[in-house]
């Protein structure tokens, strides 16, 4: 049985959104489902601005989280959060990623579901 992990990723941190994403690689990899749910300034991920998020001695965020993609194909999926968009003015052209609109209560659905829940 494979097991579903979410990821709420909330945190504009560069820390914290690489860490996230690089900790989904790592689940996935191991042949979980990942559920990702982006809101607030985390929503940057899924945009351009992507390409501009670096730690020292890494290559950007967009080539990890393009490596997710690849790696967990249909066993992914990203949803951005509704709310957090209109907060941040956001729109759904913006994402360079097959990206889902919803809101917190899908989130809390699927995370009800999950064997566990990460926050970054």
């Amino acid at each position: 049985m494979t097991d579903m992990y979410s990821f709420m990723m909330i945190s504009g941190e560069q820390e914290k959104m690489m860490m996230g994403v690089i900790t989904a690689i790592g689940y996935a990899s191991s042949g979980n489902k990942i559920y990702m749910f982006f809101t607030m300034d985390a929503l940057k991920a899924l945009t351009p601005e992507s390409e501009k998020i670096v730690l020292n001695g890494t290559k950007n965020l967009k080539y990890y989280i393009d490596n997710l993609v690849d790696l967990a194909g249909e066993d992914l999926e990203i949803t951005a959060c509704e709310f957090g968009m209109r907060v941040k003015g956001i729109h759904e052209d913006q994402f360079i990623y097959k990206v889902k609109v919803g809101g917190v209560s899908e989130f809390a659905l699927m995370s009800s579901q999950s064997k566990a829940t990460l926050i970054f």
